[in-house]
């Protein structure tokens, strides 16, 4: 932990030792994450004060960061609310390398020698770095490194491929539900060839998203600004036949509600350094005795602390071991704090400058909850952010979700007088209104900032419950209605569905008939870097080259895309 050492009338004080991390590159986390708090969003004082130390500043709240190590919170001395502290370095480093991985062009002409200095460097942005070296047989242009005298060409992607006629087939088969063996099959094309062309799809969809995906040019007044954001659970079959347990990643998404565009997509794998680099890394800095939140390395698990992460678990649960879970072989498992975290700057970058309205649903994830809370603290301060969680039925049948729905719709026809065929007939924006004209008669009298019964269900949603964490008594009961009706997952949830309908890889795994508990997937990997790179190759499907009903792909109902992109124009 890092100390601060304070002078006083020409005497030096003790040094004071932090109580809460240190800001990294403007991340400080580490406040009242309660919207209702006069304290929401001040800063601490984040050291320690023993008898005889210099008093905090005057206005900085003190509080208090109870917990053991590991486990440490900053109480509230207002609302005594707690939040987990959370290590400001790991978050702002996993925030740089998600920007990297969208801002980035992959495909940019650059060298590629690993020792040399001058690697991924681009000739476009760095032209003093290369020399123009003829062409090739082909025409395409060639550069020479002025660092290492290496040369490299620019053309077409798929100019070294050997059969690129099987390139928009292969895309097309792994997007729309068909197994490695059936593209395999199709295409003519080995399993070898096709890992390739997914590393290469992937390379394409890198370059075209950090040239394209430029939110700053959408209003997002005109064009609606309520977005929701939720995780599923996906996963790769065991790493080896010694290690029988499956490996679970949490995939993070957060949707435009209007468009379904997919602002932000989170993997929690970090495919550049190995499990082996990490537990090196924490091994060198000797940060055993150190609380995580105040460690140097605390971005992603390294084995020694996810295996004391288990038997915590166990522990808990009153089992003496959980065996069902695992680190995967390649790459390494992001922490999921971090990650939400992380998630939430992403997408506080792309639309942190408008001045619309924003509404941010989620469902009832504490880390979520926080993690936006915390991110958009000055526009929920400022009156232009609300926060909703939201909870319902997933378990119903759709017989069960149809008798929700039509005694909701019968609620309504009593209160409005109106019959189920003149609801039926009333357009869209009218019918709004009456909902928002009947929940804010009923939310009178509710307390504040609780859980309110939905009374007028969807079928995607039943039995809704809505919690709205920007709640206050000077909200009127007629925007806090609106509110809880546009409170849905559906577009997010929606994503999710097509998600795994369509990537193979995604579905959900089947129980093993070789041990209890344990699950295996026919058809999934067993490498998570390609799981990560089919992410992002469908989420740029989704969003780009996929066509709802009404023949609009989400980028072109946002105002990012005129039309929709072919395979030809990726490819």
């Amino acid at each position: 932990m890092s100390s601060v050492s304070k002078i006083s009338s020409g005497t030096a004080v003790a040094p004071l030792t932090r109580r809460l991390p240190a800001p990294v590159a403007g991340v400080d986390l580490n406040f009242c994450r309660n919207p209702a708090c006069a304290f929401y969003g001040v800063l601490p004082d984040p050291f320690k004060r023993p008898n005889g130390s210099p008093s905090a500043p005057p206005g900085m709240p003190r509080g208090a960061v109870p917990g053991g190590k590991h486990k440490e919170f900053y109480k509230c001395p207002a609302c005594r609310t707690t939040s987990r502290v959370k290590n400001n370095r790991a978050v702002a480093e996993e925030h740089e390398r998600m920007r990297r991985l969208r801002e980035t062009d992959p495909c940019a002409p650059a060298c590629r020698t690993a020792s040399c200095a001058n690697q991924g460097l681009s000739v476009e942005e760095h032209p003093e770095l290369y020399q123009r070296f003829g062409k090739t047989k082909g025409g395409d242009p060639r550069w020479r490194c002025k660092g290492c005298a290496k040369t490299f060409s620019t053309g077409k992607p798929a100019r070294r491929h050997k059969r690129s006629d099987k390139n928009r087939l292969v895309l097309d088969m792994l997007c729309n539900d068909l197994s490695l063996a059936k593209t395999s099959k199709i295409s003519g094309l080995s399993y070898r060839d096709i890992y390739r062309r997914i590393g290469f799809y992937h390379d394409q969809v890198g370059s075209f998203v950090a040239r394209r995906e430029d939110f700053s040019r959408i209003d997002f007044a005109e064009m609606g600004s309520r977005f929701a954001t939720d995780s599923q659970a996906l996963t790769i079959n065991w790493p080896s036949r010694k290690r029988r347990f499956p490996v679970v990643f949490q995939h993070l998404c957060t949707a435009h509600a209007r468009s379904g565009f997919i602002m932000e997509a989170s993997f929690q794998l970090d495919p550049e350094i190995s499990s082996a680099e990490a537990e090196a890394q924490s091994r060198a800095a000797d940060e055993d005795h150190i609380s995580t939140a105040f460690r140097r390395h605390a971005r992603i698990w390294t084995k020694t602390e996810f295996d004391a992460h288990l038997v915590r678990l166990a522990k808990a649960a009153g089992l003496p071991q959980v065996e069902e879970y695992g680190l995967p072989a390649t790459g390494s498992m992001l922490r999921y704090d971090v990650m939400q975290f992380a998630h939430a700057m992403r997408l506080h970058d792309h639309i942190g400058q408008t001045d619309a309205p924003l509404i941010f649903v989620m469902d009832g994830d504490a880390g979520l909850k926080q993690s936006f809370a915390t991110v958009f603290q000055p526009e929920v301060s400022a009156g232009r952010a609300h926060l909703a969680i939201i909870d319902f039925d997933k378990a119903m049948t759709n017989d069960m979700r149809n008798c929700v729905v039509s005694d909701g719709r019968i609620d309504l026809c009593a209160t409005t007088g109106l019959t189920p065929t003149e609801l039926s007939l009333i357009p869209a924006e009218f019918y709004a209104e009456i909902l928002d004209e009947e929940v804010a008669v009923r939310l009178v009298g509710e307390p504040v900032g609780e859980w309110f019964q939905y009374p007028f269900p969807t079928k995607s949603e039943p039995n809704r419950r809505v919690c709205l964490l920007t709640d206050h008594p000077g909200l009127e009961a007629r925007e806090k209605a609106k509110l809880m009706r546009l409170a849905t997952l559906r577009s997010v949830d929606s994503y999710f569905h097509r998600f795994r309908s369509n990537v193979r890889f995604a579905s959900r795994p089947q129980i093993s008939t070789n041990g209890p508990g344990r699950v295996w997937g026919r058809h999934h990997l067993y490498d998570p870097v390609v799981l990560s790179k089919l992410v992002e190759i469908y989420r740029f499907y989704h969003n780009w080259m996929e066509p709802g009903t009404d023949g609009k792909t989400p980028a072109m109902r946002i105002g990012l895309a005129r039309g929709r992109i072919y395979e030809r124009d990726l490819l």
